[in-house]
């Protein structure tokens, strides 16, 4: 009995286990290559990580470019408008302008024309923590001012990072207040500081991706620390609002695939913007209020290049802007 087990565990090892371990060296070892000499033509950091949950995906991912003719370095923002680079230096006396703080949406090539005359301190990939700094740092020189901040949902999930597309500053909670931590910003070139398993992480995505239909924004990690940070920032604005008899109000926008099927972000932002009796814009009711007027695809709102919105949808926002505008003139 004892030499037909052993005969039976030496034929599983031969035949099942010692495969299935030279196997997973010999991918370890390959994936291993593709990182650490980053061959971008193999790379797949989005198999490995969540973009919403995990810093190792953007560590691994690197920075990206940007145009330096556009945007400037900035100390505690990473990047701001080289246009913009006097108006965090000194005050002047402005005139009553629109002023738009925000990331890619109000950043956007069909959105930023719409309102030349405006000033606009949105920046490509800011997070709701830079577009929060933006603000605090520039306010004091628009009293009097109709303020225009738009975020993206997502933009919640990017405060817990401290780098992302860029290296970016990073709010962190300690005792009852917030801290500002990773400033300066300094841009290094080499961010994987991390040894990783790769099967290991390739397994548990796969695992999380099979649970929430291949969704990587049902991700509810840090989601406690997530609302609480949207919270302080929400109620800092709000707060330094009325010192400075600004007209503030916001807007919400999603992507495409989030309007028919929106996830906790939509449902938790509406009902506290709400719950403060803030006037906001909610991009994704305005379009499905359209669509259902004009019988049009959701693909008439959105561009496919990328995938934010169209031009069509970009003066859909603006109509309304403008209505909401002319109750403060």
């Amino acid at each position: 009995m004892i030499l037909l087990l052993n005969k039976f565990f030496l034929f599983l090892w031969k035949y099942f286990f010692f495969p299935i371990i030279f196997l997973i060296i010999i991918l370890e070892l390959f994936f291993q290559i593709i990182f650490n000499f980053d061959i971008k033509n193999l790379k797949k950091t989005i198999l490995f990580f969540n973009p919403y949950c995990d810093q190792s995906y953007w560590n691994l991912e690197g920075n990206s470019s940007y145009n330096k003719d556009v945007y400037t370095y900035h100390p505690t923002l990473s990047l701001i408008k080289s246009k913009n680079k006097n108006l965090f230096n000194k005050s002047f006396v402005q005139d009553k302008k629109l002023i738009f703080y925000g990331s890619s949406f109000i950043d956007h090539e069909f959105f930023t024309p719409l309102y030349e005359d405006s000033y606009n301190f949105a920046v490509k990939s800011y997070g709701l923590d830079q577009i929060y700094k933006s603000y605090m740092i520039t306010k004091d020189q628009f009293e009097n001012s109709n303020i225009v901040i738009g975020f993206l949902l997502e933009d919640i999930d990017r405060s817990i990072f401290y780098q992302r597309n860029l290296p970016k500053l990073k709010y962190f909670k300690n005792k009852n207040n917030y801290e500002l931590s990773n400033i300066p910003i300094v841009f290094k070139e080499n961010l994987n500081t991390h040894n990783h398993f790769y099967i290991y992480n390739f397994i548990k995505n796969l695992r999380f991706l099979i649970l929430n239909e291949f969704n990587y924004k049902k991700s509810k990690c840090k989601i406690n620390e997530k609302k609480e940070i949207f919270k302080y920032f929400i109620n800092n604005i709000i707060s330094a609002s009325k010192d400075l008899n600004q007209n503030i109000f916001f807007i919400t926008f999603n992507f495409k695939d989030d309007i028919l099927n929106p996830n906790w972000r939509y449902h938790f932002v509406k009902n506290y913007l709400n719950s403060k009796k803030v006037e906001y814009i909610d991009m994704s009711k305005m379009i499905k209020d359209d669509k259902k007027i004009n019988d049009f695809s959701l693909s008439n709102y959105y561009n496919n290049r990328d995938f934010h919105l169209s031009e069509y949808g970009f003066n859909l926002l603006k109509k309304k802007i403008d209505i909401v505008i002319k109750q403060y003139m």
